[in-house]
């Protein structure tokens, strides 16, 4: 097929329009970067660089073998120093293990990274904002369970509508599945309802360990006693091992978590 000159021209003008908008939306797209790490790796040499002009070892030193230092800048760099060692392989010549540097972005990334992390973590962000938003929660599940509302009225009948809800939640999902939305709603429901069973008080407490702040029940009396409601409530949801506990439902625990704190 033959085109005249004109519908050449037409063709090459239509094409023009169809291509233009596509370079000029290129251009106007921001370009992706990748995110940086919050810490990497660094040589010995490229460390003792970024030590010049600071004070090394404001934050941790231990001279010839480790330092920990906050950078003007913000970051924090822990310098490894170069360890000389006999090698029993060498009689004549010891081994020297390279020294190096971590840098991370912040003090805040550092303290991330090096923390101890909880079950915790991604279940429940914040437990504060959880202890402050129960009401909204239990109105979500109620919504989740297609229940009316004021049906979920914290008491220990009506947690057999979470244990019907959970029956067929469990054998479409497994273990691997997280819903923290679902986690939280539950944890505040459980935890509202065993609360007011044993005549306890929300108290977000730090994890001794790794001092993630956890939604727990105190209860004052002679001796006081802490009740984790999140606790069992993973083990019925996700922990997989022991299939006689997974799914065993909130108000066989309830029984047993209640009846040990009376």
């Amino acid at each position: 097929m033959q085109y005249s000159p004109s519908q050449i021209a037409r063709l090459s003008l239509i094409a023009a329009l169809l291509i233009l908008p596509l370079e000029i939306n290129s251009l106007s797209q921001p370009s992706k970067t990748q995110k940086r790490p919050a810490s990497r790796k660094i040589s010995f040499a490229e460390a003792q660089k970024l030590l010049t002009n600071e004070n090394e070892g404001n934050l941790s030193k231990q001279p010839g073998k480790f330092s920990k230092t906050k950078l003007s800048g913000g970051q924090v760099l822990e310098i490894y120093y170069p360890i000389t060692a006999p090698d029993p392989r060498r009689k004549s010549r010891p081994t020297t293990v390279p020294g190096y540097g971590m840098l991370y972005e912040s003090e805040l990334a550092y303290k991330d990274e090096n923390r101890v992390h909880h079950v915790l973590d991604d279940l429940i962000p914040d437990s504060n904002r959880l202890v402050g938003d129960i009401p909204q929660l239990v109105a979500r599940l109620e919504k989740r369970l297609r229940l009316g509302a004021g049906k979920l009225d914290y008491s220990r009948a009506s947690l057999k509508h979470v244990d019907a809800y959970l029956a067929g939640y469990l054998r479409s999902h497994s273990t691997m599945q997280t819903d923290p939305q679902l986690f939280q709603e539950l944890t505040a429901y459980y935890g509202e309802t065993l609360r007011r069973a044993v005549g306890g008080e929300w108290r977000v407490r730090n994890d001794e360990v790794s001092k993630y702040p956890e939604p727990n029940i105190i209860i004052r009396g002679g001796r006081t006693k802490e009740i984790k409601p999140w606790s069992g409530l993973i083990t019925i949801l996700y922990e997989g091992a022991d299939d006689e506990k997974r799914g065993a439902g909130l108000t066989k625990l309830f029984d047993a978590e209640a009846g040990a704190a009376r």
